[in-house]
């Protein structure tokens, strides 16, 4: 349960806002992150099948004499704070304050930069300050902190190279490009595109994941080519990751992919997956294919494996297992995505009984006990 210190660190009405679905609610700390982490590991396990409500209330009749039930704002979160101790939900125990001098934690940020190559030969460093670019007579580049944002004509713009934005590991970008197409860029990615549109189609190539919300334009269809596939739309929103197979999410529109000699036509909630030369096409669930664009961190029943590739890339660290069967621990972790790694891993090891121990930018996973947590 929450002690006395975590109940100081909760803004309970921040808490419940999130919980009613305000993803504008603010920056959380530990204590708020592993109460929501909680509350959406309920979700999960209240779904399962095998979830006896009988065998939940013995344990908590078991421990709500010995524990402290801490009074909340809202009702809603009281109910979640109940049931994850019925179920025995890891996440509400303590965080642990401070790590001994011995222990590293994983809070380095991440050591890359953001670089804009644009085809004329200069590279740009991006992501320190505001600055504005001017690329040739008919186009000009506004360059946020995690923004880039494209404005000219075609017209002004004959003959014109392709700029490349190189993500590194570790940080997400935004851009605008010139159309008014919206695209969000994550870790260890690389987006090519023309700085305007001036032919007959809107070609794009992306290596990496990103997510797309296409301005509409019949006449001057929007093309993006990812690993061996092609995607074409005229105006829609949808994912597309070519980390291991290449797999395309659709969350509005119709989109055309294309793959290995073979087409398959997109609706709302539907997905493409290349795999060994197959193009296929499910229905799925799109929230966690896109929860990244809005700042969480979303596995449902996920292996550890895949987890820990996903962690690497978005904080910059690498993960080694001293037990390779670790890997196929299977884990749900739905929580707004911490500002460092060390808050993930401590509510990923606590509900998966598993140690890890950092050293520079590597972290090693052990089974409890092997390894320092």
């Amino acid at each position: 349960m929450l002690d006395n210190n975590d109940d100081k660190n909760i803004d309970w009405d921040k808490v419940a806002s999130r919980l009613d679905g305000d993803k504008a609610a603010g920056d959380f700390t530990s204590e708020e992150l592993r109460l929501l982490a909680a509350e959406r590991e309920m979700k999960v396990r209240l779904a399962r099948p095998e979830f006896s409500e009988q065998d939940g209330w013995r344990q908590f009749s078991a421990v709500r004499g010995k524990r402290r039930i801490v009074r909340i704002v809202r009702l809603a979160v009281a109910a979640v704070v109940l049931l994850a101790v019925a179920t025995g939900v890891w996440m509400m125990q303590p965080v642990r304050r401070a790590a001994p001098q011995s222990e590293q934690l994983a809070d380095a940020k991440p050591s890359g930069k953001v670089q804009l190559k644009m085809g004329d030969g200069r590279s740009v460093e991006l992501g320190e300050e505001q600055q504005t670019i001017q690329q040739g007579s008919g186009v000009q580049i506004t360059a946020g902190s995690a923004t880039l944002a494209y404005s000219g004509s075609a017209a002004k713009a004959a003959g014109v190279r392709m700029d490349t934005l190189v993500i590194p590991r570790g940080l997400q970008f935004s851009l605008q490009l010139s159309d008014g197409t919206q695209v969000w860029i994550n870790s260890a990615t690389t987006l090519r595109y023309p700085p305007v549109f001036n032919g007959a189609t809107r070609d794009v190539y992306v290596d990496g994941e990103a997510y797309f919300e296409v301005k509409a334009n019949a006449a001057q269809p929007f093309i993006v080519h990812a690993g061996e596939g092609q995607l074409k739309v005229l105006g829609t929103a949808f994912n597309v990751n070519t980390f291991g197979v290449t797999t395309t999410t659709l969350t509005s529109g119709r989109l055309l992919v294309a793959a290995g000699g073979q087409q398959q036509q997109l609706d709302p909630g539907e997905q493409t997956v290349f795999r060994n030369g197959t193009l296929g096409k499910q229905t799925v669930d799109t929230q966690p294919y896109t929860a990244w664009k809005d700042g969480d961190l979303l596995f449902y029943d996920v292996s550890l494996a895949e987890i820990t590739r996903y962690l690497a890339r978005n904080y910059d660290y690498d993960f080694e297992f001293n037990d390779t069967s670790l890997e196929n621990l299977r884990f749900t972790l739905d929580m707004p995505r911490p500002a460092n790694l060390q808050v993930a891993l401590d509510v990923i090891g606590k509900g998966l009984d598993i140690g890890f121990s950092v050293q520079d930018k590597t972290v090693r996973v052990s089974k409890a006990g092997q390894g320092k947590h």
